[in-house]
C-alpha cells in the first residue's frame, strides 16, 4: 500500500478491484460501527484466511474477556486483571451457490468488482459481477450499515441478479460461534489471552427465520445475545444446529435477467443493558422492528443521522481533492467509533479492530473530545460521563498507589480499572488525570454547561487535582519550588523522570480549574456544593495548598538555550545517533531494543512538551514558542501517530507555515495510506481527530485558552479555501476561510462576541455575517 491507494474521491472511499494481499487493512478502511456494535470490513458469503490475511471482527463497545496476569516478577500494585476487547460470534456470512457453484472471488472469473464506503450516507457497498466455473454468470450487489438509529441493530440487503441462465441459487446465513481473538497477531508485544475460545455457548437456535445465541464470556461473566432475521424470496431448504454454528438454507428458483433480493437484520446485546434472560426475547423483538421497516427505510434514516452529523462536522477544502478525501474519511470513522451511552468510552482502535484490545486511552480526551466538543458537544458529554461513571475506580486507583485522597485515572481500560502490565509506560503517565480534567474544563468553556458542572465536573476536577497536591513536595534543592517526581510524560521514549514539563504544566493547569470549579459551584448552587464538600469530606485548607502550588510549580529551564527541557535530566542523555539504527528498526524501538538504551536517549517518541505548550499557549511569547519548537524539531522522532498533527498545529501558530502543511498532509492521509503500515489491526482515532484539529485550531488558529474565543486564520498556499463550523456556547457560526478574506455567519438566533486577529466581533442573529480581511 502507499500513497493515493484508494482513488481521490472527495465523499468514497473505492476499492477498486480484489487483491488478497490488500485484504487485511481493507477490513479496516470499511469497518462499521456506532459507537455500540462494531464490524470489520469482511465479505458478506465469508472467504477462507490465515491469521496474517484478515480477522472476522465484531464487537460490543466496552464488552470484555479478563483474565489473571502472570508476571515473571510482580510487584504490590500491579494489575492482576487484564481486559480485552472480546471478539463476538459473526452473523454477516451468507453463502451464496449459484447453480452448483459456492460463489468465491478466489475461483472462477472476476468481471467487475468494487467496493465502495459511502461516507456521505454512512453505508458500504460492493458491486461483483463474477462468473462461475461453468460459465453462469451473476450480477451481486451488497450492502450494509450498522445503525446510528437503533443500536443494536446490523443491516445487510444482497441482491442478485442471474445474467445467462435461469436455474437454482442457494443462500446460507450463518451464525458463527466458535470464533476467538488474534490476540499474537493483533497484540503481539503482551504475553496474555484471551487466547482460543473465551465465549461459552449457552443457548444456540435455528427458528423460523431466525438463528439465535446467548454466550457468557469464561472470566469475566459477561453475557451477551445476538442473532439475525432473514427475509428471502426463496424457501428453507434446510436449517442446522451445530455445537458451535447454526444456519438457515434458502432455495430460490431464479429466472434470468431477474433480481433477487435477500436482506438480514443482525442484532446484539449484552448485560450491561439487559438482563441476561430477558436477551433473547428483545433481541427477536428489535430484529423484527428493523425488519418491519426494511433495509431501505433504515438506509433513509441512515442518511439523516449523517446529513446531520456533517452538517455540523464536515470541513471542506477548495485546493486539494486527495487531502479532502482524507479529513472526510477520518471525521467519519470517529464519528462512527465513539460510545454513545455514557457508560462507554472510545477506544484508540475505535471498534475496527482488536488493536490495543480495545483499550481507552488518553487519546479520547486529548484528541478526540476537542472534535466533538466544538461540533457534536453531547457527544462529548456521553463520553466525559464515561469518566465520571468510573470514578469510583479511579479512587480506588489512588489509594493503591498511595494516594488517600483523590482519583488517579488508569493509562488503559475498559472497565474502569488499570489494565496496563508496563508500568513505566502505563501508570506511570500521570498526566492521564490532567488530561481527563483538561478534557471537563474545555467542555465547560465551549459549552457554558453548569448543570454538567454541579452534577459531574466538579467532581472529576478536585478528585483529579488533589492526587497532584498529593504526588509531588516542595523541593529545598530546587527553591523551594513544587517538584513532582518518577513520572512518564506522553514521550514514552523517556519513563520515569523527574519533572516532565507536560505533566508539571498540566497538573498546575488541572489544580487551577478545580480551584475555579468549586468557586463556580458555590456561586451557582451552594446546596449542591455544600453536598460536595462533605460527599468527599473537603477541606478548605486544601484550598491553600493549592495556591501554594499554584504558584510554587517547578518547571525545568535551561539558561543557555531559553528552553524548557522535556524532564530534568532531558539534556544529559546521550544524543541520538540515528546512523547506528537499521532502517528496519527504527520505527519498532521497543521491540528491537532494551528499554535502558531507549531511555538514555536524548530523543523524544513524539509531542511532549511541544503538546503542553500548544495547550496553554495563552502563557508563552512566540519567540518563547519558536525556540522551544526549534528545539524539539530536531530531537523528535515522531514514531507515535499522536505526533505529526501536533507539531503541525504550533508550527501554524509561529508562522512556520511549510512545516505545518507539512505535518497536516502526513497526518491527514496517515490510515487511509498505511504509513504506518499497522492499519490492519484497526484504526489511528487519535491522529484522525488530530487532522481536524490541524485545520481548526492549526490553520483556523482557534483558541479557548485565554478564557474567550479567539480565532486568528490564514489559507494555506496550496489552498483556494476552507470551510467549517464550530458551536461555542450556544452559537452556531460558520468560518469560510478564502484567499485574502474570512467570512463569519451566524447560524441561529444565539448571540456570539468573539475575538479575529485582535479584532472583538459580534454576531447577533441568523444569519448575520462578518467579513474580514486576513
Amino acid at each position: 500500500m502507499g500513497a493515493n491507494t484508494y482513488p481521490i474521491e472527495e465523499w468514497v472511499i473505492t476499492e477498486e478491484k480484489f487483491l488478497k494481499e490488500w485484504n487485511y487493512r481493507n477490513e479496516t478502511t470499511f469497518a462499521l460501527s456506532n459507537g455500540y456494535i462494531g464490524t470489520r470490513g469482511t465479505f458478506d458469503e465469508g472467504y477462507p484466511f490465515t491469521v496474517d490475511e484478515g480477522l472476522e471482527g465484531n464487537f460490543i463497545n466496552g464488552f470484555y474477556e479478563s483474565e489473571h496476569i502472570m508476571y515473571g516478577e510482580w510487584n504490590f500494585g500491579f494489575p492482576e486483571k487484564s481486559q480485552s476487547l472480546l471478539n463476538l460470534p459473526n452473523l454477516k456470512k451468507t453463502k451464496i451457490v449459484i447453480d452448483g457453484d459456492v460463489f468465491d472471488l478466489n475461483q472462477g472469473e472476476i468481471i467487475n468488482y468494487n467496493r465502495k464506503l459511502l461516507m456521505k450516507d454512512g453505508v458500504v457497498v460492493r458491486n461483483v459481477t463474477w462468473k462461475s466455473p461453468n460459465g453462469k454468470k451473476v450480477v451481486a450487489e451488497f450492502r450494509r450499515l450498522v445503525s446510528l438509529e437503533k443500536k443494536n441493530i446490523m443491516a445487510i440487503q444482497i441482491k442478485l441478479t442471474p445474467v445467462n441462465f435461469s436455474g437454482k441459487i442457494e443462500l446460507t446465513t450463518y451464525l458463527e460461534a466458535g470464533v476467538e481473538n488474534h490476540t499474537r497477531k493483533t497484540n503481539p508485544l503482551i504475553d496474555y489471552g484471551p487466547y482460543g475460545k473465551h465465549l461459552a455457548v449457552k443457548e444456540l437456535k435455528a427458528e423460523d427465520n431466525y438463528l439465535l445465541h446467548k454466550g457468557k464470556v469464561i472470566h469475566s461473566g459477561l453475557s451477551m445475545a445476538c442473532g439475525s432475521l432473514t427475509k428471502c424470496e426463496g424457501v428453507i431448504k434446510n436449517s442446522e444446529v451445530l455445537e458451535e454454528d447454526a444456519s438457515l438454507t434458502y432455495e430460490l428458483s431464479v429466472e434470468e435477467g431477474k433480481t433477487y433480493v435477500f436482506e438480514k437484520m443482525i442484532g446484539y446485546t449484552c448485560d450491561f443493558d439487559i438482563a441476561e434472560d430477558k436477551m433473547i426475547d428483545f433481541i427477536k423483538d428489535e430484529l423484527k422492528k428493523a425488519m418491519d421497516l426494511g433495509y431501505d427505510e433504515m438506509e433513509k434514516l441512515q442518511k439523516k443521522h449523517m446529513d446531520e452529523f456533517w452538517s455540523k462536522a464536515d470541513i471542506k477544502v477548495e485546493g486539494d481533492e486527495a487531502l479532502q478525501q482524507g479529513i472526510r474519511f477520518n471525521l467519519f470513522h470517529i464519528m462512527q467509533s465513539a460510545g454513545r451511552d455514557g457508560r462507554t468510552g472510545m477506544g484508540a482502535k475505535g471498534l475496527s479492530g482488536e488493536g490495543y484490545e480495545g483499550h481507552y486511552f488518553w487519546d479520547t480526551e486529548m484528541y478526540v473530545l476537542p472534535v466533538f466538543i466544538y461540533t457534536e458537544s453531547e457527544l462529548a458529554k456521553q463520553l466525559l460521563n464515561y469518566r465520571y461513571d468510573t470514578l469510583n475506580q479511579a479512587r480506588d486507583r489512588a489509594k493503591i498507589l498511595g494516594h488517600e485522597k483523590g482519583a488517579l485515572y488508569p493509562w488503559r481500560t475498559i472497565n474502569g480499572e488499570e489494565a496496563s502490565t508496563y508500568f513505566p509506560l502505563g501508570t506511570a503517565q500521570y498526566h492521564v488525570n490532567a488530561d481527563i480534567a483538561y478534557a471537563f474544563k474545555l467542555y465547560l468553556d465551549i459549552t457554558g454547561d453548569d448543570e454538567f458542572l454541579v452534577d459531574e465536573a466538579a467532581e472529576v476536577l478536585v478528585e483529579t487535582a488533589r492526587v497532584w497536591a498529593d504526588v509531588g513536595c516542595f523541593a529545598e534543592c530546587k527553591d523551594n519550588k513544587y517538584c513532582i517526581c518518577a513520572v512518564t510524560g506522553p514521550d514514552e521514549y523517556n519513563a520515569i523522570v523527574d519533572n516532565n514539563f507536560y505533566t508539571n504544566l498540566m497538573a498546575r493547569e488541572n489544580i487551577r480549574d478545580a480551584k475555579w470549579a468549586l468557586e463556580k459551584m458555590k456561586e451557582i448552587d451552594k446546596d449542591a456544593y455544600d453536598a460536595l464538600v462533605k460527599k468527599i469530606d473537603f477541606k478548605e485548607e486544601e484550598i491553600d495548598y493549592w495556591d501554594r502550588i499554584i504558584e510554587n510549580m517547578y518547571f525545568p529551564y535551561d539558561e543557555k538555550m531559553q528552553i524548557y527541557p522535556q524532564d530534568d535530566g532531558f539534556l544529559m542523555r546521550k544524543p541520538w545517533d540515528e546512523s547506528k539504527i537499521p532502517e528496519e528498526k527504527r520505527h519498532l524501538l521497543y521491540e528491537n531494543y532494551h528499554p535502558l538504551f531507549v531511555y538514555r536517549q536524548k530523543m523524544a517518541k513524539q509531542a511532549d512538551a511541544i503538546l503542553g505548550m500548544l495547550l496553554h499557549s495563552n502563557y508563552f511569547t512566540n519567540e518563547e514558542l519558536k525556540r522551544n519548537y526549534d528545539f524539539y524539531q530536531t530531537v523528535t522522532l515522531h514514531h507515535s501517530s499522536l505526533s505529526t498533527c501536533i507539531f503541525g498545529i504550533l508550527a501554524s501558530q509561529i508562522g512556520y507555515d511549510d512545516e505545518a502543511y507539512k505535518y497536516f498532509s502526513q497526518s491527514a492521509r496517515m490510515d487511509l495510506d498505511d504509513i504506518h503500515n499497522n492499519f490492519y489491526a484497526g484504526i489511528h482515532a487519535a491522529n484522525m481527530a488530530g487532522t481536524w484539529q490541524g485545520i481548526v485550531f492549526g490553520f483556523a488558529g482557534v483558541r479557548s485558552n485565554a478564557g474567550y474565543l479567539q480565532i486568528n486564520p490564514k489559507l494555506p498556499s496550496q489552498w483556494k479555501s476552507y470551510e467549517f463550523c464550530l458551536q461555542y456556547k450556544g452559537s452556531n457560526l460558520n468560518i469560510k476561510v478564502a484567499e485574502r478574506e474570512v467570512e463569519y455567519t451566524l447560524l441561529n438566533d444565539c448571540e456570539l462576541s468573539y475575538e479575529s486577529l485582535g479584532e472583538k466581533i459580534v454576531l447577533s442573529k441568523e444569519g448575520d455575517k462578518y467579513v474580514q480581511e486576513i
